[in-house]
């Protein structure tokens, strides 16, 4: 039915396919044969809340490495009780709460794009648009996030507020996005 990428895009396509968060493993590898060829090929799935556009730039680069005898250049890998460790020995839940009821505090009502409120569903009735930038204003885009001294995804969050800020005719906004920090770099 198809060509064997096709087939798996549209298998997993993640309005239909979903990962269900409280069950392990969030990031997945879906491997099959290439229809009437040795060809294999690979799906990686991965729930958006354990990684980013960077996290897969690194997971691809680290992947690199090893399929062309680098690993030697990879940082050593830190053991997971450091990263439970950190996240338990953090800043407490109450310092998060009252960090977020000082920025959000005076939020008394959502801000609802086109005057939208009632979304909630299984998301078969949504549709979806995708248009890629232009490669030229991409560069320009990159090089205005290194002169201001943020990450590119910053710069687009901001553009987002802007859109949500003029499609809810509100001046302050807030929304919901997924950014993590580096763990100290």
């Amino acid at each position: 039915a198809g060509p064997g990428r096709a087939q798996l895009k549209d298998r997993f396509d993640p309005r239909r396919h979903r990962i269900e968060l409280g069950r392990a493993p969030l990031l997945r590898f879906v491997i099959a044969r290439e229809p009437g060829s040795a060809r294999w090929l690979l799906l990686e799935l991965q729930h958006h809340l354990i990684g980013d556009h960077t996290t897969l730039e690194l997971m691809h680069a680290e992947v690199r490495a090893v399929l062309e005898g680098r690993e030697h250049e990879l940082a050593a890998p830190q053991p997971f009780r450091n990263l439970v460790a950190a996240a338990r020995l953090g800043v407490g839940a109450d310092a998060h709460e009252e960090f977020f009821r000082g920025v959000l505090g005076d939020i008394d009502e959502p801000c609802t794009p086109f005057g939208l409120c009632e979304v909630q569903g299984d998301g078969s009735r949504t549709r979806e648009a995708q248009r890629m930038l232009p490669q030229a204003l991409s560069v320009r885009l990159r090089v205005q996030a290194r002169r201001l001294g943020v990450s590119l995804a910053s710069l687009c969050h901001l553009a987002w507020g802007q859109v949500v800020a003029r499609s809810s005719d509100r001046e302050q906004v807030v929304f919901g996005t997924v950014l993590f920090g580096r763990m100290h770099g």
